[in-house]
């Protein structure tokens, strides 16, 4: 053997010892069934963890993947309903990972950015847990839901939101907004509207999102900023009237109605405000399970079964997105909350 064939074999078996200790098996469909990974992940069935009740938006959500699941996955897929405080995303994680089988990924939990995430900022959920952001090891990001701002039906300034603002600005503090409790997703929203506004009103936490729209629609509070499906049922029974949508655009059913801005036409700054759904895990997954899971809920969301959602939410959006991707949102949106939080007097931090 000559010294030139001797440095090609000897760097093609370095590139080959290389190759092996670096290799990660890549996800493979077999007859539109996602196959298990070498080490045998998954060999028994994955639950769906959703901190809400099954009716609930995260309930519906979970649901509909878990149909669409049903042909593609290799073992059954649960869903388990396991409602919590506001606030719950954390200490659902938290709870996995003390859970047999919990840190190697069969407990993907929903969750939605900015409003899981945004919790670690209003909440002392790092005193109690130890759990930073960090631990919000996320898998996917599937569809985009902005919110929608509601008002009482009917009400005497007119049914425009310049009309609301202008109300609000001649009686500072007696307009009522009830707000989804103090600090979710959509009260962060709405308070930065607010402050953008430089308005004054008079805040009313409720306990959950159905009840921000029970207490609308029955004439008890004057407006809130609601998540799309508790805007839709309102505005369906015909208690309440729709202003605004946040983002740039206005959904199917108010592209029409010349009284339904978008927060862009309304004159508010760029602001990442609305929903975007997804699933997280423990951060100690292994990245190769997470990246399995990526691939097995991406063809779920793609599917024909969940893709019609689109036609029951306003405004959904799918924006499938994987692992890196959607850490990535989910750091860009606190770096944006973080101010926002300190100005409201809301963070965690004082």
């Amino acid at each position: 053997m000559t010294r030139r064939q001797g440095f090609i074999r000897a760097a093609a078996l370095a590139a080959a010892l290389g190759g092996a200790g670096t290799a990660v098996a890549e996800p493979v469909f077999k007859d539109g069934v996602l196959q298990p990974l070498p080490d045998g992940f998954p060999n028994r069935p994955l639950t769906i963890i959703n901190v809400d009740d099954p009716g609930t938006r995260d309930g519906i959500y979970a649901r509909s993947l878990q149909e669409a699941l049903r042909s593609i996955s290799p073992v059954e897929v649960l869903v388990s309903d396991e409602p919590a405080p506001s606030f719950g995303t954390f200490y659902a994680v938290q709870d996995i990972g003390s859970r047999e089988g919990g840190n190697e990924g069969y407990y993907p939990i929903v969750l939605t950015i900015p409003g899981s995430s945004a919790d670690i900022l209003v909440e002392p959920i790092t005193e109690e847990t130890g759990l930073t952001l960090d631990d919000l090891n996320l898998v996917i990001g599937t569809e985009r839901i902005p919110y929608v701002l509601i008002q009482r039906k009917d009400a005497p300034w007119g049914k425009t939101f310049a009309e609301l603002v202008a109300h609000i600005k001649a009686n500072p503090g007696k307009v009522k907004y009830i707000s989804h409790q103090v600090g979710t997703g959509n009260d962060l929203a709405m308070s930065w509207i607010i402050q953008q506004l430089d308005l004054d009103v008079n805040k009313v936490p409720a306990p959950s999102d159905p009840q921000v729209g029970a207490i609308v629609g029955a004439g008890e509070g004057d407006f809130s900023l609601a998540q799309a499906d508790i805007a839709l049922n309102a505005w369906q029974s015909d208690k309440v009237d729709v202003l605004l949508v946040t983002g740039d655009s206005v959904p199917a059913p108010w592209t029409d109605d010349p009284n339904v801005v978008s927060a862009t036409a309304a004159g508010l700054p760029p602001a990442p405000f609305g929903l975007f759904m997804g699933f997280v895990v423990p951060k100690e997954v292994p990245a190769e399970r997470v990246e399995w899971l990526y691939t097995l809920f991406k063809a779920a969301a793609e599917s024909e079964v969940h893709q019609k959602r689109a036609g029951t939410i306003p405004g959904l959006t799918f924006d499938i997105i994987g692992p890196e991707a959607a850490q990535k949102v989910k750091e860009d949106i606190i770096t944006f909350l973080d101010p926002v939080v300190r100005d409201l007097g809301l963070h965690i931090d004082g």
